[in-house]
């Protein structure tokens, strides 16, 4: 009787790149390489909560030229805790199966395959599996190719880090054409390269499944929100996939508009009543929006500190706020622009403090729309 059994698939880890656009501290610095080993220490303690019978990881574990003896180490250690699980490492662009690479010049543990630049098929009979891996060569690797399949039934599972492209595209880091590779007829095809999480079903007869995990833990700051693995069962069913969240801390964007801020004080306050509690723990970047008054602007510096001091874990601030319209001006003009201000500053005035705020936020929304419409006129 075939067994069933269930894989953890997940790629593009990167311990021990440098960070992109980081602007924190150097012990910030070695505080954030760390939660990256926390996040493969979860990715193993997963393996193991699930006794998943495969672990895939479609490269980009290692960040080849940055990656240290320890962190290589404590990588082999950890997986040396998943003796019971077939663990395949399919090298990536970024660590790639060079001569030099850590996979080739260390002794990895007799559970762990690495694939090496050529296609390879491994067979497990007590599930009918066919598994097919290739790695990278070197950082680029701009030539297609597929593994031929064995025709004599069972499942298909492809382990390789690539780009899933379309007919006529190409690309510098191994192309999969999407076409060519619905005629294999495979079950699941675990990807590594691109770090937002996708499934794509291919127009085959097989409907196989094309997954990138997306990157565990946030290497960029787009990369905001849950960071993911995929766990797969395939069993008497079929194939059946879901997505675990593993990061240890998330990164986020914020757009803060402070049109109506009377104070740079006010404008962090601002930041303040939209974050709070929990959300305070992720990596931010705050982007100041909207409309200031023009005898002051924003610090970054300064508001990052005042950030941290009200409980931010990491913080970064962006000004891309532009300065007031004179409303002294505006106010005195005859035409429709100045009864508008007129109108809308007796209101303010009048209003509730809470609501004042909406109130000069319309106040700015209606310049804009009426200002822009004059410029157009002209």
């Amino acid at each position: 009787m075939v067994k069933s059994f269930t894989f953890v698939h997940t790629a593009d880890l990167h311990l021990d790149k440098p960070l992109e656009g980081w602007r924190g501290g150097q012990e910030q610095l070695l505080a954030r390489r760390e939660e990256f080993r926390r996040t493969f220490d979860r990715i193993v303690d997963l393996v193991k909560r699930r006794q998943a019978d495969f672990l895939f990881i479609a490269g980009d574990l290692l960040e080849h030229r940055y990656a240290g003896r320890s962190t290589v180490r404590f990588v082999m250690e950890k997986l040396e805790e998943l003796s019971g699980t077939k663990v395949l490492i399919a090298p990536g662009n970024h660590d790639p199966y060079r001569p030099d690479s850590w996979y080739r010049t260390e002794r990895w543990p007799d559970h762990v395959h690495i694939f090496s630049s050529e296609w390879e098929h491994h067979y497990f009979s007590e599930y009918h599996l066919h598994l097919y891996g290739k790695g990278f060569a070197d950082y680029e690797e701009s030539t297609p190719s597929l593994p031929e399949i064995r025709d004599d039934g069972g499942k298909r599972i492809m382990v390789t880090h690539g780009t899933l492209t379309d007919r006529e595209e190409t690309s510098p880091y191994f192309p999969l054409q999407r076409e060519a590779l619905a005629a294999l007829e495979l079950d699941y095809v675990a990807l590594g390269h691109i770090h937002q999480p996708s499934t794509i079903r291919l127009s085959n007869e097989c409907r196989t499944v094309v997954r990138y995990p997306g990157s565990p833990e946030a290497v960029r700051w787009k990369e905001t929100g849950e960071r993911t693995v995929t766990v797969g069962t395939v069993g008497e069913g079929g194939l059946t996939v879901e997505t675990v969240p593993v990061h240890t801390r998330r990164c986020e964007i914020d757009q803060v508009d402070i049109t109506g801020c009377e104070t740079p004080e006010e404008a962090v306050r601002r930041v303040t009543e939209k974050i709070s509690g929990e959300e305070r723990e992720a990596y931010r970047r705050i982007h100041f929006t909207g409309y200031r008054p023009r005898d002051w602007s924003i610090s970054v510096e300064w508001a990052s500190g005042q950030l941290r001091q009200a409980g931010f874990h990491y913080v970064e601030c962006v000004d891309e706020t532009i300065p007031d319209y004179d409303l002294e001006q505006l106010r005195r003009e005859n035409g429709v622009v100045g009864v508008f201000v007129r109108r809308m500053e007796e209101r303010i005035s009048s209003a509730e403090p809470n609501e004042q705020k909406l109130l000069k936020r319309a106040l700015y929304k209606g310049l804009d729309a009426l200002l822009s419409r004059e410029v157009v006129r002209g």
